[in-house]
């Protein structure tokens, strides 16, 4: 009897899905809101949804939110780590990886564009990737999937 409550219940935990279904949408610190909207509409051509006084609304391609907000004071949305790479020492660590379609060419249109960015790299399996900062100095990753590279 005992066992098959137990059964059951393992059946029914197997069955449930996860309660969080995806991100929605990101918010990013920016100290110019204007400045900011302008940069991540012209370098990606996102789409701004809305503008307010306090904040920005860009809609990426498959129509996730991306939030800019003015802060008080100067700050990004990274993060000290020694747990990332193998790497004790100290990593400025990314909020967020961006997936692309087509690395190489947002790679150029960075660094065309004077923007910050890291070297491209072939991580065989996990695919091309390479990060930047905005103006703010917020980092990210930008991903492309190997199977489409």
């Amino acid at each position: 009897m005992e066992q098959q409550k137990m059964r059951k219940l393992e059946s029914r935990k197997a069955e449930q899905k996860p309660m969080l279904k995806r991100v929605l949408c990101n918010y990013l610190p920016v100290s110019d809101l204007e400045l900011a909207a302008k940069w991540y509409t012209e370098i990606f051509g996102l789409e701004l949804k809305r503008r307010d006084p306090g904040g920005a609304i860009l809609v990426l391609g498959d129509g996730q939110w991306l939030f800019l907000l003015e802060t008080t004071e100067k700050r990004t949305a990274n993060f000290a780590t020694s747990q990332w790479d193998g790497n004790e020492k100290t990593y400025e660590m990314f909020s967020l990886t961006f997936e692309v379609e087509n690395i190489v060419e947002l790679h150029k249109k960075l660094r065309d564009n004077g923007v910050e960015v890291e070297p491209l790299m072939d991580l065989d399996s996990c695919g091309l990737q390479f990060k930047f900062k905005d103006p703010d100095g917020n980092k990210f990753n930008v991903w492309q999937d190997p199977a489409t590279a």
